[in-house]
């Protein structure tokens, strides 16, 4: 079938250069004639597919192609003298952002691969011991050192008094020994003489149950600064779970010196370096702060018995992104008193 108004299928063909009051015409003759309809939307798709195909070659021609802007950030020397003029005449007068981002991100992967291509510098002694005394087992070694030097001091304080005390004490008895007669001096009658050597054993007896009662009160004292036994910390194995049921409670026994918060993350949260571990009390008040590194998925923070008073606290960990804290999870916790 064809229009049977032949002028009104002319302007169907020329519709996109009519003015609006034609094109209102035109729309009405549409809705009502099937043949003009068709003829209108195949015009209408074939100039769609025009204006695509421009937008598409337009873009092509006002930016370069990315595999030449990513092989101009890895190595210049990849493309032609001509290839990089244009590149880069068109960032200095076109400033596309576009394209610039897709250089700059290119070049800082290529240097962080670089930067952890290159051997790390060997460290020194005092280096490795600084990046070492943070651990948790090495500042349980070094916290078993001071307990060991302390009691190594006290036992040569003991021996150095025990050997002032003999010293004091021989010095005493040869004080105490027979006195010699003096020139001119009559000799001491013999009652008198053995009057003498009475009193001075009773007085070196006495002074020898002082010195007892001396060694034994030193030993006593001793006995407060013992070696504690190996295991002097404590493991409290924490969760993230909910409920008052999974909130663990511990009572820290008196021989522990030490506790061990553990708590182990999902491999989704273990792709830090380096974790920072806040610990904060039922009031929000920060009591310990620290930063560690896992190990094996676990994270072992070392605590002083002496900071946990009997109540509830709260474990905060984050993940260490460059200087930003990423928060992960919080793991609750209860310290018991002991009777």
């Amino acid at each position: 079938m064809t229009c049977r108004n032949p002028e009104m299928a002319t302007r169907v063909v020329s519709y996109q250069e009519l003015s609006l009051e034609e094109r209102a015409a035109v729309d009405s003759h549409v809705a009502e004639c099937d043949d003009c309809a068709r003829t209108f939307w195949a015009i209408d798709r074939f100039v769609g597919k025009l204006r695509n195909t421009g937008e598409k070659r337009r873009a092509r021609v006002a930016h370069p192609p990315e595999e030449q802007i990513i092989q101009l950030a890895i190595d210049p020397k990849l493309l032609s003298t001509e290839q990089r003029t244009e590149i880069q005449r068109h960032f200095e007068r076109d400033r596309c952002a576009a394209c610039e981002r897709i250089y700059w991100s290119v070049l800082h992967s290529e240097k962080e691969c670089a930067r952890e291509a290159d051997p790390a510098p060997a460290l020194t002694f005092w280096q490795t011991f600084f990046l070492d005394w943070k651990k948790p087992a090495f500042a349980l070694l070094l916290a078993f050192a001071i307990l060991e030097g302390i009691e190594i001091g006290f036992f040569i304080n003991t021996k150095h008094q025990l050997g002032r005390q003999e010293a004091e004490y021989r010095s005493r008895l040869a004080a105490a020994g027979p006195v010699a007669v003096s020139e001119g001096q009559p000799a001491l009658p013999a009652d008198e003489s053995g009057t003498q050597t009475t009193a001075s054993k009773a007085s070196a007896v006495v002074r020898n149950d002082e010195r007892e009662k001396t060694i034994a009160d030193l030993q006593k004292k001793l006995e407060a600064y013992a070696k504690p036994s190996a295991d002097a910390a404590y493991v409290l194995l924490l969760s993230a779970g909910r409920g008052a049921d999974s909130v663990p409670t511990l009572k820290v026994p008196e021989s522990k010196l030490f506790v061990v918060l553990q708590a182990n993350l999902s491999p989704e949260l273990g792709q830090y370096k380096r974790y920072k571990l806040v610990l904060q009390d039922h009031a929000g008040k920060i009591v310990n702060s620290d930063q560690v590194t896992l190990q094996g998925g676990t994270l072992n923070y070392l605590v002083r018995k002496e900071l946990l008073k009997p109540g509830a606290y709260t474990l905060q960990v984050s993940g260490r992104d460059g200087v930003q804290d990423q928060y992960l999870a919080q793991f609750p916790f209860r310290i018991a008193a002991t009777q």
